[in-house]
């Protein structure tokens, strides 16, 4: 159980968010300006692009910046022609140099504009290039010091990516307001009822929370007898790391940790998965999900890769559809001028009193 569930920290000042949090235009913008501005702003991982010249556009933001690995280290590059502001790149790739299709200006690797065909004089134009900070490996673009935001962080050894390589990223469109998907992360009150499979690998009874001023993490033990289970995807999972292993335990279950207000860092045996979610409206919300795996399994031990995969896809099925049954409930009352508010249980739901707290104090409510 938690071992601070009872700390002083903890005990929520006021109750659940009010009805209105999850669907105010104007409320959106405001944490737009004051959580996502102002945050941390995760754009991708070095992995992404691990050799010179390497590029990795980014999806989310409609393709205008991407990753780039340049002489010096990856670049956050806009990906939009400083001529006619035309797309550059798409997808993934590698190059030399980066060429506009549409006339062919060309841009080194770092965007310093090296020709402009026809023009007398090549104009000083260079692509944008916003400033990275690193930890571990992943890149923010945002004003906040991470490192520093991470600093009393005790399991940044648990997400060390060395020997890691970027397997693939999927884009999740979830119909509902970007808070409710970070509540049930960060509530493990749900795991019994809504995951029959991940409720057989992990144990919901045995857990940890720990919590700084920006992040919060749980680590999840493992069920004793991981020979019952209920769902086929997470009994491959189970068999296909015990098999690798030769028998040998992993040293949790999962560890599920968030820096806010929307990066979360996921450890599962055999991989590490990076999410965050992107509000497009207050009842729009994507989520991009992005794996991780030792080299030697990626490359060697797919089963291990396509297990994991398919146990990961139960569970986020399984968590969006309790929280369209959440946003079900809450339009319905919303569109009703009604409102509610319900207790926190602890320890269950400490997690989410946290984030409360915080989103709270950050916006000044």
């Amino acid at each position: 159980m938690s071992d601070i569930a009872t700390s002083a920290k903890l005990k929520p000042s006021q109750p659940q968010l009010p009805i209105s949090a999850y669907f105010d235009t104007e409320l959106l913008e405001r944490e737009r300006q004051l959580l996502f501005s102002a945050g941390p702003n995760y754009v991708g991982h070095e992995l992404q692009v691990p050799n010179l010249g390497d590029y990795q556009t980014i999806g989310w933001m409609e393709q205008r910046n991407m990753l780039m690995r340049g002489p010096k280290g990856v670049s956050l590059l806009g990906n939009v022609c400083r001529h006619r502001q035309g797309l550059i790149l798409e997808g993934r790739g590698r190059v030399r140099n980066v060429v506009c299709p549409a006339h062919h200006w060309t841009y080194d690797l770092e965007g310093k504009l090296l020709g402009a065909p026809e023009f007398k004089e090549t104009p000083c134009m260079p692509l944008k290039n916003t400033p990275l900070q690193t930890w571990q490996g992943l890149l923010f673009a945002g004003p906040r010091n991470v490192a520093n935001d991470l600093a009393d962080f005790p399991l940044g050894a648990d997400y060390d990516f060395s020997g890691y390589v970027f397997d693939r990223a999927v884009v999740e469109e979830c119909p509902y307001n970007w808070k409710n998907f970070v509540e049930i992360f960060l509530e493990l009150y749900h795991v019994v009822p809504i995951h029959p499979g991940l409720q057989k690998f992990v144990d919901p009874g045995n857990y940890k929370w720990g919590f700084g001023e920006r992040w919060s993490y749980q680590i999840m033990g493992l069920k004793d007898e991981l020979k019952f289970q209920h769902s086929p995807h997470y009994a491959k999972y189970r068999d296909a790391i015990l098999a690798y292993s030769g028998g040998k335990l992993p040293k949790y279950g999962t560890v599920w940790t968030i820096l806010y207000p929307n990066v979360m860092l996921e450890w599962y045996p055999y991989c590490l998965a990076v999410s965050y979610l992107m509000p497009q409206t207050p009842e729009r919300t994507l989520n991009i999900v992005e794996f991780y795996y030792p080299e030697d399994i990626a490359l060697f031990e797919r089963t291990i890769v396509d297990a994991h995969q398919a146990a990961y896809a139960e569970s986020a099925a399984e968590d969006m559809h309790v929280c369209h049954l959440l946003h079900k409930g809450r339009r319905a009352l919303f569109l009703s001028g009604e409102d509610d508010v319900g207790p926190y249980q602890s320890p269950h739901e400490d997690g989410m009193v946290h984030f409360h707290e915080w989103w709270r104090r950050e916006l000044g409510l």
